[in-house]
């Protein structure tokens, strides 16, 4: 079934059709937008009409404003947002809502914490190593719209010093430091939608995987290390190496217990472009090879990339070598480097890889409709048969048409029509198909219900992001500030370090004191920066009110230029600094936290968030948050509306408004004007805490 999806998929996108010669351009005008989302909507009611099952409803205005901007930027819209565009007459309200948010700062964030669960992003990777600059790395690609096939490419490819600048994307090896056949069973399945990990200790129990196959394909990243080996080798890193062995001569043991912690984070990255070779189990049992021999590289589907390998008499010499042991313990493998992970990258992302682009495809199927046209997302087989095969390669092929441009895939899905339809409410049974009527109703993620309760609180919530790097920027500092160390200054920042590990709370007071020095220099030199941007912070308000897409990318352009947006556009002094957006927060967030409460991924396996209800969940919402964070934030956004509103109808429908994205029904009017007139301060406490704790609040209608 999939070869035939991928032949399907070779023909050309209908609405994208160029002229004989024409070059295609990966970017298509809104006309062909609408094409696009035409040709899937043809398809979805083609196959409902065979199934007999009916479209839903298409939504109404009030529905389509909320999910679009949870669904696109990851929260609710707020009630001025909301109130604009149910006021809104024209007719190309949804198209024009839909490409405004397609290019907020909201967007990046949302769509980085899907990335960020797919690729295991955490603020931690392993021992002395920081994910910092990984999480950094995946914002920057987001940021700059970089296509998901380059992305894996990079990720792939990617080598040099974990904790410098620009170098991020090593966390994705460093993620699974001294485990590369682990790391590749986690690319087969993110990137190919393939269950390979069983086959690392035995053929397959369900599929045709050998443990052979498996090993060939790890034999890609064959001879990978988990250190900077170039900095190791240049005269910058044996300077600070001969500086590394004087400070041990002239310690004791424990003092070079800390030299190692110290200089360790330095020495961290990833070194080898693959040598195409992988090293099989001792204990291997088939008879196809023997334990501990040698096997080159290959591939389990497609067409196999051209590795050059040395010589026979080259390659017999190399075994002979000492056996050498990486840091972490494993033999060393004793063959030359001979860019196999570029042949990787290559084959991984090509268009005629028969699972890349349909994985994708189906992947961002379900991310918008709740469901994969193949469930699960990651268990592919060669027998596997979506529930619409036809839509199925339609989508690779429009992958693959669109350059891998996630962000133009997603303008033309929420274009369709199946996507604007009512959620279907009823639960599938299991081994249902499901044909798409329309989405499947779905409770908020753990980063949407967060950022959705923040709307209400923060003011302009999307203007407080902070800069990608931001929270990077003091691991590379601190790297820069090792490796360039001359004489006496390593020695310094050693005893600085020894400090902070022996009086962990006087290193903070002291970084403390010094933050607030740098916070108040900013802070001066920010005044003054807003005061000199306040006319373009006042036509961006304007354009974003009109909906003038292009006027308002080039104002924010111009303004992240000056450093203004993406750091908070205004004061966040009167608002705890833990309301910041998911994406801003710790990676994943400590124990304990709401978003954690919620089912945000540990980030320990690829897409591990879940949604299921619990006990913990409702106390936490009804015990803690609203009560804290908004009734008691007298500061904030909807209780400062309430407040100002004069007549207990105008507190409701504002309420209402703010929390649910609609004007309440003339019963829910009825039912809380009483309790709002006979007592103002408690009835609107009451009327926010009961909106807040409904299943209309917490579902993605």
């Amino acid at each position: 079934m999939i070869r035939n999806l991928c032949a399907l998929a070779c023909l050309l996108v209908p609405g994208v059709a160029r002229a004989e010669g024409e070059p295609e351009d990966p970017h298509p005008s809104a006309r062909d937008h609408a094409k696009l989302a035409a040709a899937i909507d043809r398809l979805v009611d083609a196959d409902l009409a065979r199934a007999g099952v009916p479209a839903n409803l298409p939504s109404d205005d009030a529905t389509f404003v909320r999910r679009a901007y949870l669904q696109i930027v990851g929260r609710i819209p707020t009630a001025d947002e909301a109130r604009a565009f149910l006021a809104d007459r024209s007719a190309e309200k949804r198209t024009q809502l839909i490409d405004r948010l397609l290019v907020s700062p909201g967007h990046e964030s949302h769509l980085f914490t899907w990335y960020a669960d797919l690729l295991r992003a955490k603020s931690r990777l392993a021992n002395q190593i920081s994910g910092e600059p990984y999480l950094h790395w995946i914002k920057s690609a987001v940021a700059a719209n970089e296509p998901y096939d380059q992305i894996a490419r990079d990720l792939l490819t990617a080598s040099g010093a974990a904790h410098a600048r620009e170098n991020g994307e090593t966390g994705y090896y460093l993620r699974d430091r001294g485990m590369p056949e682990d790391n590749m069973a986690n690319t087969a399945r993110l990137f190919l939608g393939t269950r390979l990990e069983c086959a690392q200790c035995h053929n397959h129990p369900f599929d045709k995987w050998t443990q052979k196959d498996f090993f060939e394909l790890a034999a890609f990243t064959g001879g990978l290390e988990y250190t900077d080996q170039e900095l190791l080798q240049s005269e910058q890193g044996r300077a600070l190496r001969e500086q590394m062995a004087t400070l041990r001569r002239e310690g004791n043991q424990q003092a070079q217990q800390m030299i190692n912690r110290f200089l360790r984070p330095v020495l961290q990255g990833v070194s080898g472009s693959g040598t195409g070779y992988a090293q099989l189990p001792k204990d291997y049992k088939y008879d196809d090879a023997r334990g501990n021999q040698w096997i080159r590289a290959a591939v389990p589907f497609g067409e196999m990339p051209t590795l050059e390998y040395p010589a026979k008499e080259q390659t017999a010499r190399a075994r002979t070598r000492p056996r050498r042991q990486n840091e972490d313990g494993r033999r060393r493998d004793p063959h030359s480097a001979i860019d196999s992970r570029e042949a990787y990258a290559d084959w991984m992302t090509s268009p005629e890889n028969p699972r890349f682009a349909p994985v994708l495809a189906n992947r961002l199927w379900k991310r918008a409709f709740g469901l994969g046209l193949v469930e699960p997302v990651d268990d592919w087989r060669d027998d596997t048969k979506p529930v619409n095969p036809e839509l199925m390669a339609h989508l690779t092929a429009l992958v693959v048409q669109l350059g891998f441009d996630l962000r133009e895939m997603e303008r033309v899905l929420y274009r369709t029509q199946a996507w604007q339809r009512q959620a279907t409410r009823s639960e599938l049974r299991e081994g249902e198909a499901y044909h798409f009527p329309g989405p499947l109703l779905r409770r908020l993620s753990a980063e949407q219900l967060w950022d959705s309760l923040l709307t209400l609180i923060v003011p302009d919530l999307d203007a407080t992001l902070a800069p990608p790097g931001a929270r990077a920027e003091e691991v590379y500092a601190r790297y820069e500030s090792v490796v360039s160390a001359q004489g006496d200054e390593l020695a310094s920042q050693m005893e600085e370090y020894e400090q902070r590990v022996k009086d962990p709370e006087a290193f903070r007071a002291k970084m403390r004191e010094e933050a607030a020095a740098r916070a108040r220099a900013e802070g001066e030199k920010r005044r003054a920066a807003l005061a000199e941007a306040r006319p373009l912070l006042a036509e961006l308000g304007r354009a974003r009110r009109k909906g003038d897409a292009k006027r308002v990318a080039e104002l924010e352009a111009e303004l992240k230029q000056r450093g203004l947006l993406g750091e908070g556009l205004q004061r966040r002094g009167d608002f705890a600094r833990d309301l910041r957006r998911a994406s801003d927060l710790p990676s994943p967030a400590p124990e304990g936290h709401l978003l954690r409460e919620f089912g945000q991924s540990d980030r320990e396996t690829i897409e591990a968030a879940f949604d299921a209800p619990s006990v913990p969940q409702v106390l936490s919402l009804l015990n803690g948050f609203v009560e804290e964070k908004i009734l008691a934030q007298k500061g904030g956004v909807l209780m400062r509306t309430l407040e100002a509103a004069k007549v207990p109808d105008e507190k409701i429908r504002a309420a209402y408004l703010a929390i649910l994205s609609r004007q309440p029904t003339a019963p829910e009017l009825a039912l809380w004007r009483a309790e709002v007139a006979k007592d103002g301060v408690q009835g609107e406490q009451d009327l926010v805490w009961t909106l807040l704790n409904t299943h209309e609040f917490r579902f993605a209608r």
